[in-house]
């Protein structure tokens, strides 16, 4: 396990843990207790109930704890937009899981560790389906996918989709979504969670349109049951249209400022989506 080593310095009087739960999302927060994380201000050990004041300085040591389930791993190159010592975009080919299961124990995480090593704590900061292609964005420990979230708001995705039938102009659908009760497809319900979806079409012909869409909601198959409501299932998509060795949906862009060396940091990939354009 590696040690890890946080450290801030207090801007002003306030009660250790209200300043910490400024610093760090609820769920890293928890996690520290979790990790047994030793707390110290002025390098003393300290208590999360007494006060800071300006000027002093805390560090948080930890070590991850490693996932009791181990997987084998997948030693296929990844191909790598971007890595440096916190974060990681890779482009996950389709027809690829993005964690394992134990009824398809091959996946991304599984590239990853092969790359990064077995005693790496990644975090995925976007999922992508099995059997969509595109780019993702990997945090190479806990607290560096901290400082993303929330990832809606944090790290920006556009998509790619090529759809059946001349689809014109552009909008938005808004229809709810929730699971099937007798598979694991989602469907369009009035009961569901809300989901919104927003479409430009780049380009079509009678048989095919190519459209560009940004997520205001991250539902499971969101972008594949919304695109079908409207009589536009994706090319290839063999759960809610026409199966075919490739689902033509791709996760073109992605996008996201980084804490450590305050830089917007912008993706663009070049796929089986491009490779499928026809005009």
């Amino acid at each position: 396990m590696r040690e890890k080593l946080l450290e801030f310095k207090v801007d002003k009087e306030i009660v250790l843990s209200e300043f910490l739960k400024e610093q760090l999302s609820k769920k890293f927060y928890r996690r520290l207790k979790y990790l047994e994380a030793k707390i110290f201000v002025n390098n003393i050990p300290y208590e999360r109930y007494l006060k800071v004041k300006e000027n002093d300085i805390i560090k948080i040591i930890y070590e991850e704890k490693s996932k009791e389930e181990k997987w084998p791993l997948y030693n296929k190159p990844l191909n790598i937009y971007y890595e440096d010592k916190y974060y990681l975009v890779c482009y996950k080919e389709p027809n690829l899981l993005t964690i394992p299961t134990k009824a398809c124990p091959i996946s991304l995480y599984q590239q990853l560790i092969a790359y990064l090593g077995e005693d790496s704590h990644i975090s995925f900061l976007n999922r992508l389906d099995r059997e969509t292609a595109g780019l993702v964005l990997v945090a190479k420990d806990t607290y560096s996918a901290n400082l993303l979230n929330p990832v809606k708001t944090n790290v920006k995705r556009k998509y790619l989709a090529l759809v059946e039938g001349e689809l014109l102009g552009s909008g938005t659908i808004n229809k709810k979504i929730k699971r099937s009760e007798d598979s694991n497809k989602r469907i369009i319900a009035d009961d569901g969670k809300e989901a919104i979806t927003h479409y430009e079409v780049v380009w079509h012909n009678k048989n095919k349109s190519l459209v560009r869409l940004e997520l205001e909601t991250g539902r499971t198959h969101q972008i594949r049951v919304h695109l079908a409501s409207i009589g536009h299932p994706i090319i290839g998509d063999g759960l809610y249209g026409q199966k075919a060795e490739i689902m033509c949906l791709e996760s073109y862009y992605l996008g996201f400022k980084s804490f450590y060396d305050n830089i917007y940091h912008e993706f663009k990939s070049e796929g089986v989506i491009w490779q499928k354009q026809e005009n």
